[in-house]
C-alpha cells in the first residue's frame, strides 16, 4: 500500500473510532448506567477532547457536584444547579430517612448535613469551591481571618411620593461572579460565558541578605473562572425614608477566589419636589394668595404626595398677615420607622400684592376701610 494512502487509511480509521468513542460516552448514552459508570466514561469523553459540552458535572472530590450528590442530587452544569428549594425538599426527605434514630448508620446523616449547610450558604459554597473544606471551617471560626471584597456603593434616586408611600423597587447591578466548579471541569455548559478570575495578588520573601527580608506582593494566574453578570436586587423602601438613608445588601458585592463578598450599600438620594418641601417628618407648602383673599377669606384645594386632596381655607372675617403660617397636624411625612405617625403640614401663605392701585380704586377702598 502507498504511504499516501496509508496515512488516509489511519487518519479514516482514527476519526471514525473517536467519533464513535464519543458517541459512546455523551450523557445521552450514559444516562442509563449507575453514577460511578456514568461518572468515568464522562472523564474519557473529556480526555478524548469530543466536541460539545457534558450537560452533568461529575462528583469529583471537592466539587459541587460532591456535595450535590450527597443529598440525591446532580449538578446539571447550569446556573440553577444549587436551587435554594429543591435543596430543601431534598435534604427535608433524606434527614428523615437517614436520622440516626431511625438508621443505625449515623455517618450518611452527618454526610448529609454537612453537604446541605455548605450548599445553603452562598457564602461558604463561594469559599468551598475556591478554597476547600479548610477555608470553611476557618470562616466559621475565625470569620475576620478570611479576606473580604471591596463594599459596593451605589445610589439610588427616588421621589418625595415614593418616600412618602414606601414599597419595593428592583435595582438592576452588573457584578463578577465566580463560575462554580469551573476549575474542575471547564466544559459545563454554564462555563462557556466564563473567563479567567484575574490575577491573585500573593506575597512572597524577597532576602536581602542572610538575615534580612522584605515581603513583597506579586500577581499569580487565577486557577478559578469568573465572569461579569447582570442582577437585580430587590429593596424595600420604609415609608418615610430620607436622603442619606443606606440599604445594606450582604455579601452582594463582587465575588474573587478565596474572599468573602463584600456588602452592596445602597444610599437614597430623596429628590426635591416642585411644591411641597421637607423638613423631617414635617412637610412645608407654600401657599401663594391674593391681596383679597387674605382679607376676607377663601378656600383653596391641594393635592397631596398621595393623590388624596387637602381642603385649606381661611373663614370670612378672618385676616391672613403676611408670613403667616397654618399648622395642620399629621398632614406631614410618615415618621420613619413609625408609619403610622405622621409629622405636620406647615401651610406658609405668601401674599401676593398688586403692583399698583388706580386712584379710583384707592378712594374706593378708603371709604371701605374708614366703615
Amino acid at each position: 500500500m502507498p504511504p499516501l494512502a496509508a496515512v488516509v487509511l489511519a487518519v479514516t480509521v482514527q476519526t471514525a473510532w473517536a467519533g464513535g468513542l464519543c458517541s459512546w460516552t455523551s450523557d445521552e448514552s450514559t444516562k442509563g448506567l449507575p453514577s460511578g459508570w456514568r461518572d468515568g466514561l464522562r472523564s474519557l469523553h473529556d480526555l478524548a477532547g469530543c466536541e460539545g459540552y457534558n450537560k452533568a458535572a461529575r462528583p469529583i472530590a471537592g466539587s459541587v457536584a460532591e456535595l450535590l450528590q450527597a443529598l440525591d442530587l446532580e449538578d446539571d452544569g447550569t446556573d440553577q444547579a444549587v436551587d435554594r428549594q429543591r435543596l430543601k425538599r431534598s435534604y427535608r426527605e433524606l434527614s428523615v430517612k437517614h436520622h440516626p434514630d431511625k438508621s443505625s448508620e449515623s455517618s450518611g446523616f452527618q454526610r448529609l448535613r454537612h453537604a446541605y449547610e455548605i450548599l445553603d450558604d452562598p457564602v461558604k459554597l463561594l469559599l468551598y469551591d475556591s478554597g476547600g473544606l479548610e477555608l470553611v471551617r476557618q470562616y466559621e471560626t475565625h470569620p475576620d481571618e478570611v479576606p473580604t471584597t471591596e463594599n459596593l456603593e451605589v445610589s439610588h434616586s427616588i421621589s418625595l411620593e415614593e418616600a412618602y408611600a414606601g414599597g419595593d423597587y428592583a435595582l438592576g447591578l452588573s457584578k463578577q461572579i465566580l463560575c462554580l466548579s469551573c476549575r474542575h471541569q471547564p466544559r459545563l455548559p454554564r462555563c462557556r460565558r466564563c473567563q479567567a478570575c484575574p490575577d491573585e495578588v500573593h506575597l512572597r520573601q524577597v532576602w536581602i541578605n542572610q538575615w534580612e527580608y522584605y515581603m513583597e506582593e506579586m500577581l499569580v494566574p487565577s486557577r478559578e473562572r469568573c465572569r461579569q453578570t447582570d442582577m437585580s436586587l430587590n429593596m424595600t423602601i420604609e415609608r418615610g425614608a430620607m436622603s442619606g438613608d443606606r440599604l445594606r445588601f450582604e455579601s452582594m458585592a463582587a465575588q474573587l477566589p478565596g474572599h468573602v463578598p463584600g456588602d452592596v450599600l445602597v444610599n437614597l438620594d430623596v429628590r426635591k419636589h416642585p411644591v411641597f418641601k421637607r423638613r423631617g417628618s414635617d412637610l412645608v407648602l407654600p401657599l401663594p394668595i391674593s391681596l383679597l383673599e387674605a382679607l376676607v377669606g377663601f378656600k383653596r384645594e391641594v393635592g397631596h404626595l398621595d393623590g388624596r386632596v387637602l381642603h385649606i381655607s381661611v373663614p370670612r372675617g378672618a385676616v391672613v398677615h403676611p408670613e403667616s403660617v397654618l399648622e395642620i397636624e399629621a398632614a406631614g411625612m410618615p415618621v420613619h420607622e413609625d408609619p403610622s405617625t405622621f409629622g405636620r403640614l406647615f401651610v406658609q401663605f405668601q401674599i401676593e400684592f398688586p403692583e399698583h392701585v388706580d386712584p379710583a380704586t384707592a378712594a374706593q377702598l378708603e371709604e371701605a376701610f374708614a366703615l
